[in-house]
């Protein structure tokens, strides 16, 4: 029997990717990638390759193995079960040779990325399932958790530990349901400069479910040009600033940029003490099974005299 997921399907709407499982049967998946592609998958891979870091946890925690691992800086961004696995390639450049030698049945890739979409044919043409998949945003995460529970033969409800971080995201959320929304600035601070995030990143996705207010309404791209003249127009209520680098450099440069000048201190946020450098292990890389405790962070912030 086909199935169409609806949690694939509320994806699509919210984050205007194409990306969806077509089809579905007992022995296999037919998945669209953002590129209108569609290949088929068999269900229960027994060698998989994680091609991009940031899928190694969704992975683990939809039941997967593995056998294969991009090289990372950080080990702790794999699960404990992939810190020893045989290093594939490097995350934005994968490695055919060395995938080959793992004898995978399935490739998990990027994207967005061109290189990877060359592996993934290379895969494909190979004999080997290879899929490329988007992965921005919390929409993104609950929709590949579903697809990868499934394609290990499982649903998100059969999987205690998945289930439990959709429901807690879905708890925190409602919680603050009915609440004033408060007025936010997203900041995006690296040694580039600084720009405003939008309701299409990762933080500015958590902060709309949350119910706040983002002063960058409408905007086709995820990061806008940074107007510190705008900034004090609009006078939000909290600021949250996200750091790419050197913490301690960035501080000291959006302190001595904006937060030391006189007009900063007439701001809302300022005033009330609402400006925060939110952690990056939470903010600046996808949580993946971290969600609930940056959606409750988040909310912290956002709901101060309502959080218990």
């Amino acid at each position: 029997m086909k199935i169409v997921l609806s949690a694939m399907l509320l994806a699509v709407m919210l984050t205007g990717t194409a990306q969806s499982i077509v089809s579905e049967d007992n022995s296999k998946i037919v998945y669209r990638q953002e590129n209108g592609e569609e290949v088929t998958l068999k269900k229960h891979p027994k060698r998989t390759v994680i091609g991009y870091g940031s899928f190694a946890k969704v992975w683990d925690l939809a039941g997967g193995t593995a056998v294969g691992v991009p090289k990372l800086k950080e080990k702790d961004a794999l699960p404990p079960s992939m810190q020893k696995l045989p290093v594939t390639g490097l995350p934005t450049v994968p490695n055919p040779e060395k995938i080959a030698l793992v004898k995978p049945d399935l490739v998990l890739l990027s994207c967005k990325l061109t290189r990877h979409q060359a592996v993934a044919s290379l895969m494909r043409q190979s004999g080997v399932d290879a899929v490329c998949l988007t992965y921005n945003n919390y929409h993104d995460f609950s929709a590949l958790l579903d697809f990868f529970c499934r394609l290990n033969g499982k649903t998100i409800r059969q999987l205690p530990a998945a289930a439990k971080v959709t429901a807690d995201v879905e708890a925190v959320c409602a919680s603050v349901k009915g609440r004033k929304a408060p007025r936010c600035a997203i900041v995006f601070a690296s040694a580039a400069g600084f720009s405003l995030e939008s309701d299409r990143t990762n933080t500015g996705v958590m902060v709309k479910m949350l119910g706040a207010e983002n002063i960058l309404k409408k905007s086709s791209r995820p990061r806008m040009s940074f107007s510190y003249e705008q900034l004090l127009l609009d006078d939000p209520e909290v600021i949250f600033i996200i750091m790419m680098g050197s913490h301690k450099m960035l501080k000291e440069k959006f302190r001595n940029e904006f937060m030391s000048q006189p007009a900063w201190k007439e701001l809302k946020a300022a005033k009330s003490g609402r400006v925060h450098f939110l952690p990056t292990e939470l903010f600046l890389y996808l949580p993946g099974p971290d969600y609930p405790k940056a959606f409750r962070h988040l909310k912290k912030l956002l709901y101060p005299e309502k959080t218990k």
